[in-house]
């Protein structure tokens, strides 16, 4: 009987040890444009942060319309643990999803979906130097009346980047450790009680 509470302890404490480590994947910490976002402007770029590195090769982050095409041409890239996706094309207004597929350095997959909208117009090309006015023109505008008008700049949404909870549904969500260390303290506990009941029996008989 001994033997066989010796083997079943072993056996615990090791589960315990090889599900810890699993509990501790790789997930994401923030995104930005955060998730449900209303923005003014076209964003430059999409970041996403997770808690600890990923693997470089296997990063995956794409923009894509209503209707699940790509608006995006250029490839994301990682460095440690922050994801970042550039976008220069312009994008027109609307509701956009930014899904994400990633690998983190214990070989995990990390993926999940948020959106966007936005409400602004397209992210315009730079600004190309305007030629002088030739001296007809400037005549020409000197005689009729200019009218000047101050456009009301739209509030912008808030930069804040969403947290895990708010960035959608994500693979890497786990069980957090300490209800590990509490299974493992009980199953421990239970062996122990059951193994001195045995002794205290065997002396009794």
């Amino acid at each position: 009987m001994r033997g066989f509470l010796l083997l079943l302890l072993t056996g615990v404490i090791g589960l315990s040890l090889s599900v810890l480590p699993a509990s501790a994947h790789s997930r994401l910490v923030s995104i930005s444009p955060a998730d449900g976002a209303s923005l003014a402007s076209a964003p430059t770029e999409v970041v996403l942060t997770f808690n600890e590195p990923v693997n470089p090769k296997f990063v995956t982050v794409r923009v894509t319309d209503a209707e699940g095409g790509d608006v995006v041409g250029e490839k994301a890239t990682a460095d440690g643990s922050k994801v970042t996706l550039p976008i220069s094309d312009p994008i027109a207004a609307g509701t956009y999803n930014i899904v994400y597929r990633v690998v983190s350095a214990d070989s995990h997959p990390i993926s999940g979906s948020t959106s966007f909208t936005l409400k602004g117009d397209p992210l315009a090309p730079p600004a190309s130097a305007t030629p002088s006015p030739s001296s007809s023109d400037a005549a020409s505008a000197s005689a009729s009346p200019s009218a000047s008008a101050s456009p009301t700049s739209s509030s912008s949404a808030s930069s804040t980047p969403a947290t895990a909870d708010d960035a959608g549904t994500a693979d890497g969500d786990s069980i957090p450790v300490w209800v590990w260390i509490l299974v493992t303290l009980g199953l421990v506990g239970a062996i122990a009680g059951t193994y001195y009941a045995v002794r205290r029996d065997e002396s009794q008989g």
